[in-house]
């Protein structure tokens, strides 16, 4: 099975959710088009991992339940040992070659790092701030693992942004010598 088919079950062990409530949820982690997530979801509904009801309220929207095997697989799957991350990050390929560039590439390189950053902090902020209004303790604990991985996204902008005024700063001092 597919890291992205656990990765599924693993959403829905929290709740019933839609193909496209799925997508919200994963993008905090893991890169995946409609496409992929849809072509699993009918593979885990053949393999018995998920049931599909049909939302009564939006006839064409389909809601995915994690079935006992799911969860069973997902028990399983939990057990086994996490491959390391992968890195694929071509910002950091141009700014290995930031030196034939010049001033002004090298800040508009950062500065737009910057601002994707920003941006996704403020979604992050956004999305916490949604957790923080959860009152009830057993729907909060269902949550847990949302929050904990919101609070790394938003440590890793935290970050980022850091880094890219530090950068900054270098680059100011280089073009100051």
């Amino acid at each position: 099975m597919s890291t992205l088919s656990y990765i599924l079950l693993c959403m829905l062990v929290r709740k019933p959710c839609s193909g496209y409530e799925l997508k919200q949820y994963i993008n905090l982690f893991w890169e995946a088009h409609h496409s992929q997530i849809y072509t699993a979801l009918n593979k885990l509904h053949e393999q018995g991992y998920v049931t599909v009801k049909i939302d009564p309220v939006h006839k064409q929207k389909k809601i995915y339940h994690l079935t006992e095997a799911g969860q069973l697989v997902v028990t399983d799957w939990f057990q086994e040992e996490t491959n390391l991350p992968t890195q694929r990050d071509e910002f950091l390929a141009k700014v290995y070659v930031i030196s034939l560039f010049n001033q002004e590439q090298a800040a508009d390189l950062l500065q737009d790092r910057r601002h994707h950053y920003q941006k996704i902090q403020k979604q992050y902020q956004h999305k916490m701030q949604e957790y923080n209004l959860i009152t009830d303790p057993t729907e909060k604990q269902k949550n847990l693992g949302r929050y904990l991985i919101l609070k790394r996204r938003l440590m890793v902008c935290t970050t980022e942004l850091e880094w890219c005024a530090w950068a900054q700063d270098i680059l100011n001092r280089n073009q100051n010598q």
